[in-house]
């Protein structure tokens, strides 16, 4: 009884045959195979929109900083650019002191309407090239020297970077602002003679020394650089830039005329931290010198357009190129002062990995520029708008 019991049960226990192992691993990868597949569809999907989305965020971004800027530009305290008068010496090259009009810009050379060129395939590992040819910039008509500005070429790296990073990159237009300074508070003339170097005001707390600003009585301004702020007195000094060419106002303003820091903003595609091209703002800050910052990464091409009145209609005649504007404060018909309105085009790129790349380059017009990005992983959109320039109104 007992061997027949034990007997019987180890004729119970037994494992998986062959057969049955292979169909339960056959299955598990199976299984396995169908959850490896959905992670996949969704890490890839998850890509593809936050690659979007990402794509949407910057090219929005970077069209409001330029606009918010061109909504101001050529604000000067409670006066405009077409009226005002200038008293800084000479500047060491012309983006500098152009105060007497709203705008400036650099037109790249074989980029207007109907014009091509390709965006360069870049990483950190083989970053875009700089460009510090002047020549491959054209500057408005009665520049002097032609091409791009000097102060434009070779442009320092942001605070805590390294050369090239922030310096311009080939076939990109530039946009350069000028208005009063970003956030500053006016303040108010409450002593003042005719012809003065001197003035008190009520709150010197946004004016230094060293600084460029404004005085403006809502009919005429003058922009003029502060040698010193002792006190409440706002004292001028002559001498090299960044200076003025006389201590004196050359016309009289009266008690309440308001005193602001005045800004120089060149917008314009340069060398970012990822070795691609970023859209950078270089800021003049009141001062006498540029710093660079950039604003958005994977900005890779910028076409600018200048709305001119030709007819005196506050309407806009024609659509011109930077080169084919006057810079002169002279203001004849296609002058900076007589652009009423800006049409900026962007192309922006998402991180490499986002999407397959393409069986052929793609291609995107920019204000009837046709631009040809390389065949990678990036997804990119064109982003465009037009801004009224409410402060060039008669």
């Amino acid at each position: 009884m007992a061997r027949a019991a034990r007997g019987s049960m180890a004729h119970g226990v037994r494992g998986f045959s062959m057969v049955e192992l292979m169909v339960a691993i056959t299955l598990a990868l199976i299984v396995s195979a169908a959850v490896l597949s959905v992670f996949l569809a969704s890490r890839s999907s998850f890509q593809g929109t936050s690659g979007t989305a990402a794509v949407a965020d910057g090219g929005r971004f970077a069209l409001d900083f330029i606009a918010n800027s061109l909504r101001s530009a050529g604000f000067m305290a409670c006066n405009t650019t077409q009226r005002q008068l200038s008293i800084l010496a000479p500047a060491p090259s012309p983006v500098y002191a152009n105060f007497s009009q709203a705008l400036m810009g650099y037109e790249a050379a074989g980029t207007a309407p109907g014009g091509a060129y390709n965006v360069p395939l870049a990483s950190n590992a083989a970053p875009a090239a700089v460009d510090s040819t002047a020549a491959d910039w054209l500057s408005p008509a009665g520049t002097i020297p032609a091409g791009l500005d000097p102060a434009l070429i070779g442009i320092a790296a942001p605070a805590g970077e390294t050369a090239p990073m922030g310096q311009i990159l080939k076939n990109n237009d530039v946009l350069v602002v000028y208005s009063t300074l970003r956030g500053a508070q006016p303040a108010y003339v409450t002593n003042i003679a005719n012809g003065a170097s001197t003035f008190t005001v009520n709150a010197p707390a946004s004016l230094a020394g060293g600084q460029l600003a404004t005085i403006s009585d809502c009919a005429k301004s003058v922009v003029m650089w502060i040698s010193s702020v002792g006190a409440n007195t706002v004292t001028l000094g002559a001498g090299g830039w960044p200076n003025n060419s006389t201590s004196s106002l050359p016309v009289s303003f009266e008690v309440g005329s308001q005193v602001e820091p005045v800004d120089a903003t060149v917008y314009y595609i340069g060398l970012g931290a990822d070795g691609d091209g970023a859209l950078y703002a270089l800021d003049l800050n009141g001062g006498g010198a540029f710093t660079a910052s950039e604003l958005v990464p994977d900005i890779e091409a910028m076409q600018v357009l200048y709305g001119v009145d030709t007819s005196g209609t506050q309407t806009v005649g024609e659509y011109l190129t930077a080169d084919q504007v006057v810079n002169t404060a002279a203001n004849p018909a296609t002058s900076f002062n007589n652009v009423i309105s800006v049409k900026i085009a962007l192309l922006a790129a998402s991180q490499p990995g986002v999407v397959s790349p393409p069986a052929a380059a793609p291609t995107y017009s920019l204000l009837g520029t046709t631009v040809t990005a390389p065949r990678d992983s990036r997804a990119r959109q064109v982003f465009e708008v037009t801004v009224s320039l409410r402060n060039l109104a008669p």
